[in-house]
C-alpha cells in the first residue's frame, strides 16, 4: 500500500508539473516502477543529470529490447519505489527532474 502511494503521488505530479512528459506502462495495479521520457531527451542524458543531483535512476532498455523497437523508442527513465522511501525523496525527484528537464529544454 505504501508503494503505491508514492506510485501515485509521483506520477500525479509528474504529468502535471513537467512538460511533455510520457509515462510507459500504465496499468492499473502495477508494482512502484515509473518508466517515461521528456519531450524526447535521451533517456541517458536524463540519468547522468539526475544521477549528479542525487537522483539514482536506472535508463536504457531494461531488457525489453523488441518491446522499445515496436515502441519506436531506443529507451526509458525509470524510477522505482520500495517500501523504504519517503514522500520527501519523491518530492526531491521531482524537484530534480523539473530541473533536469528545463537544462535539456
Amino acid at each position: 500500500a505504501h508503494e503505491h502511494e508514492l506510485l501515485e503521488y509521483t506520477t500525479r505530479r509528474m504529468l502535471e508539473e513537467i512538460p511533455g512528459l510520457k509515462i510507459y506502462g500504465t496499468a492499473p495495479g502495477k508494482c512502484g516502477i515509473i518508466s517515461f521520457l521528456v519531450d524526447g531527451e535521451h533517456h541517458y542524458d536524463m540519468g547522468m543529470l539526475l544521477d549528479k543531483l542525487g537522483i539514482a535512476v536506472r535508463t536504457g532498455h531494461h531488457c525489453a529490447q523488441p518491446l522499445m523497437q515496436s515502441l519506436g523508442i531506443e529507451g526509458t527513465v525509470r524510477a522505482s519505489f520500495a517500501v523504504y522511501n519517503t514522500i520527501d525523496e519523491c518530492d526531491a525527484f521531482l524537484s530534480a527532474l523539473k530541473r533536469v528537464s528545463e537544462m535539456l529544454r
